[in-house]
């Protein structure tokens, strides 16, 4: 995982604005995404969404958070909480890990009708369990 001087800037002033300390944030664009701990997430929303608005507008940019979980599979089924997942397998093929995202067709389409934030997902998994493919099946 690779975090540079512009990242720990965004990370310290989440901190200082929400006092939630995220565990990666990286730059796609003009969004900047945040990984943070799934107890601290309605810290890092605040009441209404007050908190991660001032976090926008403090950075100039759009937000994302995500929700940090030890287990991995926890972590695809709340990034995907618009889908309802049947489950997710974790698989090492060769040299290779790969979480597959078990769904329905309707349930498919949901996950890939926003193709940007299925990036998001697959580089926050990539960083931050090494996962190195991710497949909807």
């Amino acid at each position: 995982m690779k975090i540079g001087p512009a990242e720990i800037r965004f990370i310290n002033a989440l901190d200082t604005i929400a006092k939630v300390s995220a565990r990666d944030c990286f730059v796609e664009e003009n969004t900047i995404v945040f990984l943070v701990p799934e107890d601290k997430i309605r810290q890092a929303i605040g009441k209404n969404g007050v908190t991660i608005e001032k976090v926008r507008k403090t950075l100039g940019k759009n937000v994302e958070l995500f929700e940090y979980t030890k287990e991995p599979q926890q972590f695809f089924l709340k990034a995907f909480y618009k889908a309802n997942i049947e489950g997710v397998e974790i698989r090492k093929q060769k040299e290779k890990t790969i979480a597959v995202i078990k769904a329905d067709n309707a349930n498919k389409k949901i996950i890939l009708r926003n193709l940007r934030r299925l990036g998001k997902i697959k580089e926050l998994a990539k960083r931050n369990y090494e996962i190195d493919e991710v497949r909807i099946r």
